[in-house]
């Protein structure tokens, strides 16, 4: 014990030097990041964007948005019309620089969120470090889901800031990009001007569904989100064994047991119920510890519910292992960071060739969906917390 606490001690001391916690170091690494992988695969095929590119060029030529083309190699398109102006400055350049470009503006994204959280200073320098080889993950494929990750922090950011109108943006974005935007909405509760939200989510979703038209018709648009929903329906029996796809809860019990005769609902129904279950404890609304752990509950969640989730898109609970660990008003247990340690290793490291054994991702992981059961085991123990613990911080909790 005494060694290891020493091992322990002499590890914390080596990362609390100025060099790790400086915003000049984590600035000149995020910036380097998408700039590297960008020229890694300067000369190589990019499925992914050319799929986000054809969004854009589709709608300016009122072609299906959902379609299988030959040029996207077997896949499809399943983000929303708007998409179309969220790629439109990188569509527009040669595939080179807009492919870079567009990595560049996912890392971006992501750390102009982090930035953003009202965190303390030690929490975000924690929070870039902790995701740095998940941040990773979704550059290499260039998919959206690092955005994304970052959207559900600024949704938050702007409710804990009291600027409603903007929380309301970030959320109805995505919501008409990818659906999952619609986590967002766990924040209601916490607004302070629900009034004035409220109409921004309409107006912002009157001025999203509108905005496509400028581009082709309103025809074409209308009869866009129609294939929308088909292409999803499709996507969702498609995922059911898919070994790349359905990387949550319900594709790990669904792959380990080979069952395809019951329904997800058997999953999902009782997901949502404990996710709403949390909100019982009104007193609590009030401490901002609570809020975050709501936070880190809806990254989890919208993860492990879905039968579109890909090993990419874990980036979104890798934020929120962050917000369960780092922000409790009480002291972390080793159970604690044993815990964190092991979600970290089996959901971040365990895509990594050179940091974990192939094999075992192959052969075990990846079939099976395990990468779910650290984020599975971490949101139930959340769950557990919120419907039990008093979040107060320290300071108010000894005045009352």
């Amino acid at each position: 014990m005494a060694t290891s606490d020493a091992c322990l001690g002499r590890l914390q001391a080596f990362f609390r030097k100025p060099f790790w916690s400086s915003w000049r170091t984590i600035t000149v690494v995020y910036a380097l990041v998408p700039l590297i992988i960008g020229l890694l695969k300067w000369t190589k095929s990019n499925d992914t964007y050319q799929i986000y590119k054809s969004v854009f060029w589709n709608t300016i030529h009122e072609l299906p948005l959902f379609d299988f083309y030959p040029y996207l190699h077997g896949d499809c398109n399943h983000y929303g019309p708007i998409f179309a102006y969220v790629i439109a400055p990188f569509a527009l350049l040669p595939d080179t620089w807009g492919m870079l470009l567009w990595e560049c503006f996912l890392v971006a994204t992501f750390y102009v969120a982090v930035r953003f959280m009202p965190l303390q200073r030690w929490q975000k320098v924690f929070m870039f470090w902790f995701c740095l080889h998940e941040v990773l993950t979704p550059l290499f494929v260039e998919q959206y889901d690092l955005a994304m990750a970052a959207s559900y922090l600024l949704m938050f950011a702007c409710v804990e800031k009291k600027m409603p109108v903007w929380a309301a943006f970030f959320i109805v974005l995505n919501i008409f990009i990818k659906l999952y935007g619609v986590m967002g909405l766990a924040f209601f509760f916490f607004v302070d001007d629900k009034k004035r939200f409220v109409a921004a989510l309409f107006g912002w979703a009157a001025l999203f569904f509108v905005l496509p038209m400028l581009l082709s018709s309103p025809e074409f648009v209308v009869q866009q989100y129609f294939g929308w929903y088909d292409s999803l329906v499709l996507k969702n029996s498609d995922n059911m064994f898919d070994s790349s796809t359905n990387t949550s809860l319900l594709g790990m019990v669904r792959k380990i047991s080979r069952c395809s005769t019951y329904s997800d609902l058997w999953l999902i129904v009782p997901g949502i119920l404990l996710f709403l279950s949390v909100y019982r404890r009104r007193d609590q609304f009030r401490h901002v510890a609570f809020r975050y752990a709501m936070l880190a509950s809806a990254t989890m969640f919208v993860t492990l519910f879905s039968t579109g989730t890909e090993s990419y898109g874990y980036i979104a609970p890798m934020t929120g292992f962050v917000v369960w660990y780092a922000t409790a008003p009480w002291k972390r247990s080793r159970a604690d960071l044993v815990l964190l340690v092991y979600a970290f290793i089996f959901t971040s490291l365990c895509t990594s060739d050179v940091l974990f054994p192939r094999w075992i991702w192959v052969e075990i992981i990846k079939p099976y969906a395990l990468k779910a059961l650290p984020t599975t085991i971490v949101w139930l123990y959340l769950i557990w917390e919120m419907n039990t613990k008093n979040y107060a911080a320290p300071q108010t909790r000894a005045a009352g």
